[in-house]
Parts: structure tokens; C-alpha cells; sequence
């Protein structure tokens, strides 16, 4: 079964698009690191001017996909999480009932991510 990843992020306005550009780099750098070649960006703040998730659905949909993975570049499970993406998600079934759709959780307190955070305060330190 072929699989499709959307790496989802907030995102910003459209006139501080650079904020943006770091979910282009990390689905360029998920690519590398894992092989999968059927990533693709979406974004929730639908005043990005980037893609959404319906968006994204479509072309993983369209590419061949039966089975796509909602991943959210989140570290919270604040109400996109809990609401907002699900719904979108039932919509996405109601859409393409082929199509399984899953949701991974969001990087929350992983303690891989404390790594990260000390590298910056040693930035900085």
C-alpha cells in the first residue's frame, strides 16, 4: 500500500512567509534522513497562503496514495490537535473512503527535543 506523509505546521501570515519556510526545510530534511519520497507540506493558518491539509490530502490522493499519515509539527496538543485537524481528517475519509488516514501525535515533551533546546541555551550561553 502506498503511503504519504503530510508534515503539518502551523504557519504564519503571508507577509512573515519566511516562518514558513522552515516546514519546506524539514520535509526536505525528513526525505533525507528516512527515504520516503511522498512528503508533503501543509499548513493550519489558512492566512499562510500556503497549502492546507485538504490540500496536501489531494496530491498524496492524486499521487497514489492509500494510506496517508497526518504527522503535526506540533509540540502541543492545543485544540488544532484535539479539534480542528480531526475534523479535517473526517472530512478527508468522507472524501476519499479508499483512503486510510492516520494522525501521529504531536513531539510534546520528547526527550529528544531537550537535546535541542541545550544545544540553543549553549548558543547563546
Amino acid at each position: 500500500m502506498a503511503k504519504g506523509i503530510v508534515l503539518l505546521g502551523h504557519g504564519s501570515r503571508a507577509r512573515v512567509d519566511e516562518a514558513n519556510l522552515h516546514l519546506l526545510e524539514m520535509v526536505a530534511v525528513f526525505k533525507e534522513k528516512t527515504g520516503i519520497e511522498k512528503v508533503v507540506p501543509a499548513w493550519m493558518n489558512s492566512k499562510s497562503g500556503r497549502p492546507g491539509l485538504k490540500e496536501a490530502a489531494a496530491e498524496l490522493a492524486e499521487a497514489g496514495c492509500r494510506e496517508i499519515v497526518v504527522a503535526p509539527w506540533f509540540l502541543t496538543d492545543g485544540l488544532h490537535i484535539r479539534e480542528d485537524i480531526p475534523e479535517i481528517i473526517g472530512e478527508l475519509e468522507k472524501q476519499y473512503p479508499e483512503i486510510r488516514f492516520a494522525m501521529a501525535r504531536p513531539m510534546g515533551a520528547d526527550p529528544r527535543l531537550a537535546e535541542i533546546l541545550m544545544d540553543r541555551i549553549r548558543e547563546v550561553s
